[in-house]
């Protein structure tokens, strides 16, 4: 909730004047955002306080978090997050790029960012390019 009222908020204007093209579904969310209450708005940011404290904590025990493909704890919390692409799955029996996420302290990005380009050099999964090839050759 509070990501999409502030989301609301960043977008009023496009939303008064009824512009949705390109926007997708946000139009709806950003109407539907401009009812929240203050007092609603103000206790989900209390319980985000909260988040950031259980999130700080727990962060302290670790150097970094791999895995959890959830932003929206992060996005609350301020962790800085990458995601990297980690090689591939098969979903409906057609490879697809897969990916991983790392977590880091609040204000570690170095050591985040140091990280990931280690895992990028040992993997070289981020080298990996669809087969354009197959695609060119069905539009002939």
């Amino acid at each position: 909730m509070i990501l999409d009222t502030e989301a609301a908020a960043v977008f009023d204007e496009v939303t008064t004047q009824g512009i949705t093209e390109g926007l997708n579904d946000w139009p709806e969310t950003f109407r539907r955002m401009r009812f929240v209450s203050a007092v609603d708005y103000l206790r989900a940011n209390r319980i985000r306080t909260l988040l950031m404290r259980e999130m700080e904590e727990m962060m302290s025990q670790v150097d970094l978090y791999v895995g959890g493909g959830d932003l929206v704890i992060t996005n609350l919390t301020g962790h800085p997050t990458v995601v990297l692409p980690n090689g591939k799955r098969t979903r409906d029996g057609a490879e697809v790029p897969s990916g991983l996420t790392f977590t880091g302290r609040l204000f570690g990005e170095t050591e985040l960012l140091s990280v990931a380009h280690a895992y990028q050099r040992a993997t070289g999964f981020h080298l990996a390019r669809p087969p354009m090839e197959k695609l060119l050759d069905a539009g002939e």
